[in-house]
């Protein structure tokens, strides 16, 4: 089994790691602060960032999330590559919503990507250990 280890950010009561997204514009992968949710069925990226990054972000399905600020309504895109880790993901389901201008992250990490790991989270060492679920089927 494949592991690795995450630095794990607890800012202002919000537990984040760093995760990498595919720059369509740059052709590279940018990284962005990214709040761990295991409340959120899909990865949530700043919409602005992804118009930035080149991604369409008016085209795609129109989906119902529920936030701590209520029903909201968000488009589909699909991330051409996500790194989380040392792991590496294709052709990425993400909801492109619009963050309040204090937030501190680019998104959250959706159990569409968590899902697929076993997690330890070692708060003593400020670190999240992930272990690969082998065969496992993105959500």
């Amino acid at each position: 089994m494949d592991e690795n280890i995450l630095d794990m950010h607890l800012l202002a009561n919000n537990l984040s790691v760093h995760a990498k997204f595919w720059d369509r514009a740059e052709g590279k992968f940018r990284t962005g602060l990214f709040t761990f949710d295991t409340g959120a069925s899909v990865t949530t990226v700043s919409k602005d960032i992804l118009f930035n990054l080149g991604y369409d972000v008016e085209t795609g399905n129109i989906e119902p999330i529920t936030t701590a600020s209520g029903l909201e309504y968000v488009r589909e895109v699909f991330i051409d590559k996500i790194r989380f880790g040392g792991f590496e993901f294709e052709n990425v389901l993400v909801y492109a919503h619009t963050f309040p201008e204090e937030s501190l992250s680019t998104g959250v990490i959706g159990l569409n990507i968590l899902s697929r790991f076993d997690i330890n989270m070692l708060f003593s060492k400020r670190q999240i250990v992930l272990t690969e679920i082998p065969d496992c089927d993105m959500g």
